[in-house]
């Protein structure tokens, strides 16, 4: 029997060029395991990465049908706008071949019904943590050649049973290596699943049906390490844990022993985590353990957003937490968004002047980052429930797994909207330049946009607010031109 993993084709758009990705890191393993309980329960196995591909669909296609297998199982993340395309690419295999068709992943547990209206093409889904799903649905299907009811598969018009998650980390097969990653220096791996967290734009939670973490064994850490490392050569690890860093003492010890065993490697790492679960001296030794980037989720400046959003944090503990990574010397990366819907003029004013107090705006592409970012309303989060019961999502047919969300305050979308454009322009005009491209000037041109657009938006009709833009724009292109 053999089973093809697709990566669906999701090729980059202006429109999308500076959005956060839509899936979590941790999604990058995903395919990476299901090959590997596929050839564990006895099936050849063939993976095939479409991610950035820009042929016609047809023709993705034709490559997919060349490999006659038994399932076609889609690893369905998001596609930017190619959704048409991907439904395009099931059309023809459900006409020309036997195969039966399955995604998993993301969307598909999120948005499990509207994926299933979406591409009636698909015989199943796999929803939720789906490796023991798998596990236990090949074997059954090499014997009868039909997907059945099981905990975790949902079936068109079949009552769906939720999978309980697994208890013990430790028994997941060693990943394939396999995608993007692969031309890549570091090496992705999970210490941990799940996150402690809860907050509303987020989707982690929802994925494995809880706000808990689950911590793998470190024996098996080890030897996934081991089995990994032999196969390419790796310079640095990236933890792609939502929180590598629990709670409490036993995860402070539990984090220290991860990071002596990358040291024993001789491996520097990665880690992304809450600021809750941080502080001077964790950090430091991290530091001293290898530790070389930490990806903060801070998401906002503004107390009252962050209680919104149903963060659990406060900006006291994101100024501890960005000050302990600095003191650390390690490098550190933020998620942050500048616009969330309810925003108010002086809540994204108030935004800034915190960003400039923690001297985060002092390098042009994390300006230009920090200054823009928006959020991105995913079906089956709960923002998604709560502005869709509000009547406020901004729907587009091109983009049925994620909207965009009407402002509370139609001031603040002007600004969005307006730093949205700029900050495409930027990134587009910066990709063309050839060398190393500093510049204070370039800099302070993104803040002074900013400030001004608020000001703008603040007393002055939209038409004036847009000329403010237009300014800016010109300003921006000469400064890039110059360079």
């Amino acid at each position: 029997m053999k089973i093809v993993i697709i990566e669906n084709p999701r090729p980059l758009t202006r429109e999308h060029y500076n959005d956060v990705a839509n899936a979590p890191l941790s999604a990058s393993l995903n395919s990476g395991y299901a090959l590997a309980v596929a050839r564990r329960a006895g099936w050849k196995t063939v993976y095939l990465d479409f991610t950035a591909d820009v042929r016609d669909a047809v023709d993705i296609a034709v490559t997919i049908l060349a490999e006659d297998a038994d399932i076609v199982l889609f690893h369905w993340v998001y596609s930017w706008g190619h959704e048409e395309s991907v439904r395009t690419v099931l059309d023809r295999l459900r006409r020309d071949c036997a195969a039966t068709l399955g995604a998993f992943g993301l969307f598909p547990t999120l948005s499990c019904d509207r994926l299933l209206q979406f591409a009636p093409q698909l015989h199943f889904i796999l929803a939720g943590e789906f490796e023991e799903t798998l596990a236990e649905l090949l074997p059954i299907f090499g014997k009868r050649h039909t997907i059945v009811a099981l905990p975790g598969v949902l079936l068109r018009g079949e009552a769906f049973v939720p999978r309980p998650l697994m208890a013990d980390l430790s028994l997941l097969p060693v990943p394939d290596d396999v995608g993007a990653n692969c031309g890549f220096a570091s090496l992705n791996i999970a210490a941990s699943r799940g996150c402690y967290g809860e907050c509303s734009f987020c989707f982690i939670h929802r994925y494995y049906g809880c706000n808990r973490r689950r911590t793998r064994d470190l024996g098996s850490l080890e030897r996934e390490l081991e089995i990994r490392l032999k196969r390419r050569t790796i310079e640095s690890l990236y933890f792609i844990d939502p929180t590598f860093i629990g709670l409490g003492e036993h995860e402070r010890k539990r984090v220290l022993e991860v990071g002596l065993m990358a040291q024993r490697l001789g491996l520097p790492f990665g880690l992304e985590t809450r600021v809750d679960g941080i502080d001077r001296e964790l950090l430091a030794t991290l530091a001293g353990n290898g530790a070389t980037s930490v990806f903060l989720g801070i998401e906002s400046g503004c107390d009252s957003v962050l209680q919104r959003i149903g963060k659990r944090i406060s900006t006291e503990q994101i100024r501890h937490g960005v000050r302990a990574v600095r003191a650390s010397g390690m490098e550190l990366h933020l998620g942050f968004i500048m616009f969330e819907p309810d925003s108010t003029l002086a809540e994204i004013e108030e935004n800034y002047t915190f960003l400039e107090e923690l001297d985060l705006l002092e390098e042009q592409e994390l300006t230009a980052n920090l200054l823009y970012h928006n959020q991105i309303v995913l079906h089956g989060s709960a923002a998604w429930e709560r502005f869709e019961s509000e009547e406020r999502l901004l729907l587009d047919e091109r983009l049925p797994f994620e909207a965009r969300c009407r402002f509370r305050d139609e001031r603040v979308g002007l600004v969005c909207a307006a730093m949205g454009r700029l900050t495409s322009s930027y990134f587009s005009g910066i990709g063309s330049i050839r060398g190393d491209f500093s510049g204070n000037a370039t800099n302070d041109l993104l803040k002074d946009a900013f400030r001004a657009l608020c000001r703008a938006a603040r007393t002055l009709p939209p038409q004036q607010v847009a000329d403010v833009e237009g300014e800016y724009a010109v300003l921006l292109l000469e400064a890039l031109s110059a360079k």
